[in-house]
């Protein structure tokens, strides 16, 4: 009986402190980054010209700080690595806005065409967000992000792609070099 009335105080404690409120304020993206269903969580760069007036474009790492997105640059740099496409149309400066992560997410993705795109082309990020055809992309290095899904004839038009992880592409007159990753 006596280990009966130490047992059951203990008992009760252990009980409460499970079912007790969390003891702590956890904020988006701040302690180890786990990403549910590929989608990350960011602010509008304080240097990305607001309103966006498009969904789903193609947004990149800010330029004041790993918390903050822009849209994507075009441009075959590390610091301009597309990130994934967001469904968002952020209004001002600090908005939060969710991204759908390259190769994090299941399924295809949607975003806007820089021009005509035949479906099962190679896809690559192009400036202001949009998404490019790299059959008829003009000669340089891109960032690849997939395969086209669906083919359409013009600019601003809604394309689905397969994602992939960003990889850099060469084009020199028509042809792909330099693959690292064999879409």
């Amino acid at each position: 009986m006596k280990k009966m009335k130490l047992f059951a105080p203990a008992l009760i404690a252990g009980i409460m402190d499970h079912f007790a409120a969390p003891r702590g304020i956890v904020l988006a993206n701040e302690l180890g980054l786990e990403l549910s269903g590929g989608r990350e969580t960011l602010l509008v760069d304080p240097n990305q010209t607001v309103p966006v007036t498009s969904k789903n474009l193609v947004y990149m790492r800010g330029t004041s700080g790993y918390q903050y997105g822009m849209l994507a640059s075009g441009l075959a740099t590390l610091a301009a690595m597309p990130l994934g496409v967001s469904d968002d149309a952020p209004w001002q400066a600090g908005d939060l806005f969710a991204v759908k992560r390259f190769g994090g997410t299941p399924g295809t993705l949607l975003g806007q065409s820089l021009g005509a795109i035949t479906i099962d082309h190679l896809v690559y990020s192009a400036a202001n967000g949009l998404i490019g055809d790299l059959n008829t992309a003009p000669n340089g290095t891109y960032w690849a992000i997939g395969r086209a899904t669906k083919t359409v004839a013009a600019a601003s038009q809604d394309i689905s792609f397969v994602p992939d992880f960003p990889w850099l592409l060469t084009v020199t007159t028509g042809a792909f070099t330099n693959p690292t990753n064999p879409l």
